[in-house]
Protein backbone atom coordinates (compact mmCIF):
# COMPACT_ATOMS: atom_id res chain seq x y z
CA UNK A 1 0.00 0.00 0.00
CA UNK A 2 2.86 2.39 0.92
CA UNK A 3 4.60 1.64 -2.37
CA UNK A 4 1.52 2.89 -4.20
CA UNK A 5 2.01 6.35 -2.52
CA UNK A 6 5.79 6.67 -2.92
CA UNK A 7 5.90 6.68 -6.73
CA UNK A 8 3.14 9.31 -7.19
CA UNK A 9 4.70 11.43 -4.37
CA UNK A 10 8.15 11.46 -5.98
CA UNK A 11 6.60 12.37 -9.28
CA UNK A 12 4.78 15.32 -7.70
CA UNK A 13 7.99 16.62 -6.06
CA UNK A 14 9.88 16.39 -9.34
CA UNK A 15 7.14 18.30 -11.17
CA UNK A 16 7.11 21.05 -8.50
CA UNK A 17 10.90 21.49 -8.70
CA UNK A 18 10.80 21.70 -12.49
CA UNK A 19 8.11 24.39 -12.39
CA UNK A 20 10.09 26.50 -9.82
CA UNK A 21 13.27 26.29 -11.93
CA UNK A 22 11.43 27.43 -15.04
CA UNK A 23 9.80 30.29 -13.18
CA UNK A 24 13.16 31.47 -11.81
CA UNK A 25 14.69 31.40 -15.27
CA UNK A 26 12.02 33.81 -16.55
CA UNK A 27 12.83 36.45 -13.85
CA UNK A 28 15.17 39.35 -14.82
CA UNK A 29 18.74 39.16 -13.53
CA UNK A 30 19.29 40.95 -10.18
CA UNK A 31 21.24 44.22 -10.48
CA UNK A 32 24.71 44.02 -8.89
CA UNK A 33 25.03 45.97 -5.62
CA UNK A 34 28.06 48.29 -5.41
CA UNK A 35 29.99 48.29 -2.15
CA UNK A 36 30.00 51.62 -0.30
CA UNK A 37 33.30 53.42 -0.77
CA UNK A 38 35.68 53.25 2.23
CA UNK A 39 35.77 56.55 4.08
CA UNK A 40 39.09 57.24 5.80
CA UNK A 41 38.63 58.52 9.34
CA UNK A 42 39.18 62.29 9.88
CA UNK A 43 42.43 63.48 11.43
CA UNK A 44 42.27 64.18 15.16
CA UNK A 45 44.22 67.29 16.20
CA UNK A 46 43.72 66.68 19.92
CA UNK A 47 46.95 66.27 21.86
CA UNK A 48 50.18 67.69 23.20
CA UNK A 49 53.06 68.45 20.81
CA UNK A 50 56.72 69.40 21.01
CA UNK A 51 59.26 70.20 18.29
CA UNK A 52 61.79 72.63 16.84
CA UNK A 53 61.84 75.62 14.52
CA UNK A 54 64.20 77.85 12.53
CA UNK A 55 63.51 81.23 11.01
CA UNK A 56 64.57 84.75 10.16
CA UNK A 57 63.71 88.01 11.92
CA UNK A 58 64.07 91.69 11.21
CA UNK A 59 63.23 95.08 12.72
CA UNK A 60 63.51 98.80 11.87
CA UNK A 61 64.42 100.76 14.99
CA UNK A 62 67.86 102.28 15.50
CA UNK A 63 69.54 103.21 18.77
CA UNK A 64 68.86 106.93 19.27
CA UNK A 65 70.77 109.44 21.43
CA UNK A 66 69.27 112.34 23.39
CA UNK A 67 69.27 114.28 26.69
CA UNK A 68 72.97 115.10 26.81
CA UNK A 69 74.13 117.05 29.87
CA UNK A 70 77.33 118.75 30.99
CA UNK A 71 80.25 118.40 28.61
CA UNK A 72 78.10 116.36 26.17
CA UNK A 73 75.42 119.03 25.85
CA UNK A 74 75.00 120.01 22.21
CA UNK A 75 77.11 117.16 20.82
CA UNK A 76 74.12 115.24 19.40
CA UNK A 77 74.28 115.59 15.64
CA UNK A 78 77.76 117.15 15.68
CA UNK A 79 80.12 114.49 17.02
CA UNK A 80 77.55 112.06 18.45
CA UNK A 81 74.96 110.82 15.90
CA UNK A 82 71.23 111.24 16.33
CA UNK A 83 70.90 107.49 15.83
CA UNK A 84 72.81 104.46 14.54
CA UNK A 85 72.61 100.69 14.08
CA UNK A 86 69.14 100.54 12.55
CA UNK A 87 67.35 97.62 10.85
CA UNK A 88 68.50 94.72 13.02
CA UNK A 89 68.10 91.29 11.41
CA UNK A 90 69.28 87.72 11.74
CA UNK A 91 68.43 84.06 12.10
CA UNK A 92 66.82 82.31 15.04
CA UNK A 93 66.14 78.78 16.16
CA UNK A 94 64.64 76.99 19.12
CA UNK A 95 61.84 74.77 20.39
CA UNK A 96 58.05 75.00 20.62
CA UNK A 97 55.43 73.08 22.56
CA UNK A 98 51.69 73.28 23.09
CA UNK A 99 48.28 71.64 23.20
CA UNK A 100 45.37 71.36 20.76
CA UNK A 101 41.66 70.76 21.35
CA UNK A 102 39.45 70.08 18.33
CA UNK A 103 35.80 71.17 17.99
CA UNK A 104 34.54 70.11 14.59
CA UNK A 105 36.37 72.23 12.01
CA UNK A 106 37.88 74.44 14.72
CA UNK A 107 41.09 73.78 16.62
CA UNK A 108 41.85 75.81 19.77
CA UNK A 109 45.07 75.64 21.72
CA UNK A 110 47.99 77.15 23.59
CA UNK A 111 51.35 77.53 21.83
CA UNK A 112 54.67 78.41 23.51
CA UNK A 113 58.20 78.73 22.17
CA UNK A 114 61.75 79.70 23.08
CA UNK A 115 64.43 80.71 20.56
CA UNK A 116 68.02 81.86 20.62
CA UNK A 117 68.36 84.68 18.10
CA UNK A 118 71.04 86.51 16.19
CA UNK A 119 68.79 89.49 15.40
CA UNK A 120 71.23 92.38 15.70
CA UNK A 121 72.74 95.47 14.11
CA UNK A 122 76.16 97.09 14.60
CA UNK A 123 77.56 100.33 13.24
CA UNK A 124 80.58 102.58 13.78
CA UNK A 125 80.12 106.22 12.80
CA UNK A 126 82.97 108.73 12.95
CA UNK A 127 81.80 112.35 12.78
CA UNK A 128 83.14 115.77 13.76
CA UNK A 129 85.53 118.38 12.47
CA UNK A 130 88.90 118.89 14.10
CA UNK A 131 87.72 116.89 17.13
CA UNK A 132 86.04 113.74 15.90
CA UNK A 133 84.32 110.94 17.77
CA UNK A 134 84.24 107.29 16.78
CA UNK A 135 80.77 106.17 17.79
CA UNK A 136 80.26 102.43 18.15
CA UNK A 137 76.67 101.16 18.53
CA UNK A 138 75.41 97.59 18.76
CA UNK A 139 71.97 96.22 19.52
CA UNK A 140 71.02 92.55 19.81
CA UNK A 141 68.08 90.39 20.83
CA UNK A 142 69.69 87.44 22.62
CA UNK A 143 66.56 85.29 22.94
CA UNK A 144 62.82 85.49 22.41
CA UNK A 145 59.99 83.53 24.00
CA UNK A 146 56.22 83.72 23.50
CA UNK A 147 53.09 82.09 24.92
CA UNK A 148 50.01 82.60 22.76
CA UNK A 149 46.43 81.45 22.44
CA UNK A 150 45.85 79.89 19.04
CA UNK A 151 42.67 79.40 16.97
CA UNK A 152 42.67 77.40 13.75
CA UNK A 153 40.18 76.50 11.02
CA UNK A 154 40.46 73.24 9.07
CA UNK A 155 40.55 73.65 5.29
CA UNK A 156 40.92 69.88 5.14
CA UNK A 157 40.90 67.30 7.96
CA UNK A 158 44.71 67.56 8.16
CA UNK A 159 45.30 71.14 6.92
CA UNK A 160 44.76 74.15 9.17
CA UNK A 161 45.12 77.91 8.93
CA UNK A 162 45.46 79.71 12.27
CA UNK A 163 45.95 82.98 14.08
CA UNK A 164 47.61 83.52 17.45
CA UNK A 165 48.27 86.20 20.04
CA UNK A 166 49.66 86.53 23.54
CA UNK A 167 52.62 87.61 25.66
CA UNK A 168 56.29 87.76 24.67
CA UNK A 169 59.59 88.18 26.50
CA UNK A 170 63.16 88.65 25.33
CA UNK A 171 66.64 89.57 26.47
CA UNK A 172 67.67 92.90 24.94
CA UNK A 173 71.30 93.97 24.78
CA UNK A 174 72.69 97.39 23.74
CA UNK A 175 76.33 98.56 23.74
CA UNK A 176 77.42 102.13 23.01
CA UNK A 177 80.73 104.04 22.99
CA UNK A 178 81.35 107.63 21.86
CA UNK A 179 85.13 107.94 21.99
CA UNK A 180 87.14 111.02 21.08
CA UNK A 181 89.59 110.07 18.33
CA UNK A 182 93.17 110.26 19.56
CA UNK A 183 92.24 111.16 23.14
CA UNK A 184 92.77 108.76 26.05
CA UNK A 185 89.69 107.66 27.98
CA UNK A 186 91.31 108.89 31.21
CA UNK A 187 90.43 112.43 30.08
CA UNK A 188 87.03 113.67 31.27
CA UNK A 189 84.20 113.64 28.70
CA UNK A 190 86.43 111.73 26.25
CA UNK A 191 84.81 108.26 26.27
CA UNK A 192 81.20 107.92 27.38
CA UNK A 193 80.31 104.24 27.02
CA UNK A 194 78.10 101.58 28.55
CA UNK A 195 76.32 98.30 28.00
CA UNK A 196 72.70 97.68 29.05
CA UNK A 197 71.01 94.30 29.18
CA UNK A 198 67.50 93.58 30.39
CA UNK A 199 64.61 91.14 29.99
CA UNK A 200 61.74 92.98 28.34
CA UNK A 201 58.08 91.96 28.26
CA UNK A 202 55.54 92.70 25.57
CA UNK A 203 53.20 91.00 23.14
CA UNK A 204 53.29 88.89 20.00
CA UNK A 205 50.70 88.01 17.33
CA UNK A 206 50.76 86.20 14.03
CA UNK A 207 49.23 83.72 11.61
CA UNK A 208 50.24 80.62 9.73
CA UNK A 209 49.36 77.30 8.15
CA UNK A 210 49.95 73.80 9.54
CA UNK A 211 49.81 70.40 7.84
CA UNK A 212 49.45 67.12 9.74
CA UNK A 213 50.61 63.70 8.62
CA UNK A 214 50.40 60.97 11.23
CA UNK A 215 51.94 62.29 14.45
CA UNK A 216 53.97 64.96 12.61
CA UNK A 217 52.89 68.61 12.34
CA UNK A 218 54.54 70.87 9.72
CA UNK A 219 54.12 74.62 10.21
CA UNK A 220 54.91 77.85 8.36
CA UNK A 221 54.31 80.94 10.48
CA UNK A 222 54.59 84.74 10.52
CA UNK A 223 54.92 86.49 13.88
CA UNK A 224 55.19 90.12 14.96
CA UNK A 225 56.60 90.92 18.39
CA UNK A 226 56.94 94.16 20.40
CA UNK A 227 58.93 94.13 23.64
CA UNK A 228 58.93 97.88 24.23
CA UNK A 229 61.95 100.15 24.78
CA UNK A 230 65.32 99.70 26.40
CA UNK A 231 66.48 103.13 27.64
CA UNK A 232 69.51 103.93 29.78
CA UNK A 233 71.73 106.88 30.72
CA UNK A 234 75.52 106.60 30.69
CA UNK A 235 78.70 108.66 31.02
CA UNK A 236 82.49 108.36 31.02
CA UNK A 237 82.40 107.64 34.78
CA UNK A 238 84.81 110.52 35.39
CA UNK A 239 82.55 113.54 35.07
CA UNK A 240 78.86 114.12 35.79
CA UNK A 241 78.02 114.58 32.10
CA UNK A 242 75.53 112.06 30.68
CA UNK A 243 74.02 110.76 27.44
CA UNK A 244 70.75 108.83 27.06
CA UNK A 245 70.43 105.96 24.57
CA UNK A 246 67.17 104.27 23.66
CA UNK A 247 65.79 101.78 21.18
CA UNK A 248 62.60 99.81 20.64
CA UNK A 249 62.87 96.04 20.40
CA UNK A 250 60.16 95.01 17.97
CA UNK A 251 60.17 93.16 14.71
CA UNK A 252 58.82 90.46 12.45
CA UNK A 253 59.65 86.78 12.11
CA UNK A 254 59.02 84.12 9.48
CA UNK A 255 59.79 80.58 10.61
CA UNK A 256 59.20 76.96 9.78
CA UNK A 257 58.56 74.33 12.44
CA UNK A 258 58.09 70.60 12.83
CA UNK A 259 56.43 69.04 15.88
CA UNK A 260 55.58 65.56 17.10
CA UNK A 261 52.04 65.22 18.44
CA UNK A 262 50.96 62.82 21.17
CA UNK A 263 47.33 61.73 21.56
CA UNK A 264 47.23 62.92 25.18
CA UNK A 265 47.50 66.14 27.16
CA UNK A 266 49.67 66.73 30.26
CA UNK A 267 46.47 67.05 32.29
CA UNK A 268 45.50 63.53 31.17
CA UNK A 269 48.59 62.16 32.89
CA UNK A 270 47.65 63.90 36.13
CA UNK A 271 44.01 62.86 36.09
CA UNK A 272 44.70 59.35 34.77
CA UNK A 273 42.40 59.83 31.77
CA UNK A 274 44.97 58.58 29.30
Amino acid sequence: MMKNWIVPGLAALALTAALQTASAADLPARMPVKAAPYAAPGYNWYGFYVGGHVGYGWGNDAVSFSNTTGGYAGLIGTSIPFSAADQPKGVLGGIQWGSNWQFGQWVLGIDSDFAWTDIHSSETVTIGGGIARANFVDQKLDWLSTTRARAGFLLQPNLMIFGSGGIAAGRANVSVANNLVGVACTVGNACPNDNARDTLWGWAAGAGIEYATGPWLWRLEYLHYDLGDLTFTYSDRITASTVTASTNFSGDIVRGAISYKFDWQPLDLITGRR
